[in-house]
């Protein structure tokens, strides 16, 4: 594990800056876990899960070609979701590994080819190890005393790009909180789902959930649901299906009275995947 804190120069509190090492979720599952923000004074947590490409400043100068994006590192991106959320602690989930230091398997969440594209089914233990991990991370982040107010902050999860999967995951597992008090209490922690610029090269199904079910279990949670799409993702003529899942997700949603909102960025400009990125600031 690396550790580090710093002051924050506006109010004198720590900052903690933190690189969990192999954090110990649901049975022998495990995940590494980027920490940043505000300990001491912190309002809310938040729960990233991060696309291709993202990885740690010295993986993404390894590569030719990810080096380009190396302002949307993990570390960089924690800082600025920080920026919108100044009072919180964020926990960067990072995938179980880069295929070719690029592409995000997040094979502990659901099943996935070496490409980190999902096949997602009713029960793979996706809430169980988020909440493990949650638990486990706390439990380094925080000393003894501190650790219990913590767990009664308010939660939210942050999906970009491919990390959306696993937020896809959860959705897809809603069904098991009534017959599970722990999936049920993590549950209740949650206060907003964020989809940013979902999507994946992996087939055409589930990109955004679109099951009657599942949809109707997320708007019964008493959690803001927020969309942020760019032309990159829905606007893709070769990959049509993305735009028309979204549109699904989103209204049906509005059909189930969710608490939802849709925001289209970039959308007189041509599809970039820079713009995409820059998702990450506009949201």
């Amino acid at each position: 594990m690396m550790a580090s804190a710093s002051l924050d120069g506006r109010t004198g509190d720590e900052i903690v800056n933190l690189r969990l090492t192999m954090v110990q979720g649901d049975g022998d599952k495990a995940n590494n876990i980027f920490v940043y923000g505000r300990r001491k004074d912190c309002t809310e947590h938040i729960i990233y899960f991060g696309g291709d490409v993202q990885d740690y400043p010295e993986n993404m100068e390894l590569h030719r070609d990810n080096k380009r994006y190396l302002q949307w590192n993990t570390e960089n991106t924690a800082k600025i979701i920080h920026k919108k959320f100044p009072n919180s602690l964020i926990f960067v989930v990072k995938p179980t590994r880069m295929h070719l230091l690029t592409f995000a398997v997040y094979s502990n969440f659901f099943q996935t080819n070496d490409f980190g594209s999902p096949n997602h089914c009713g029960d793979h233990g996706a809430i169980r190890h988020l909440s493990a991990l949650y638990r486990s991370a706390l439990g380094e982040v925080y000393a003894d005393s501190q650790q219990e107010p913590a767990t009664d902050l308010p939660l939210h999860l942050i999906g970009f790009s491919k990390g959306c999967t696993v937020l896809n995951q959860v959705l897809f597992e809603l069904h098991l909180l009534e017959n599970n008090g722990e999936v049920k209490n993590f549950l209740k922690k949650i206060k907003s789902f964020y989809w940013l610029d979902g999507g994946h090269s992996g087939g055409k199904d589930n990109t955004w959930v679109t099951d009657d079910s599942a949809l109707r279990l997320l708007a019964s949670l008493e959690c803001h649901i927020y969309i942020h799409v760019s032309p990159y993702q829905v606007g893709d003529p070769m990959r049509k299906w993305i735009g028309q899942q979204e549109g699904k997700f989103y209204k049906k949603l509005l059909t189930y009275k969710a608490q939802v909102q849709e925001r289209r960025h970039f959308e007189t400009e041509p599809s970039s995947i820079e713009n995409h990125f820059k998702v990450l600031e506009e949201f």
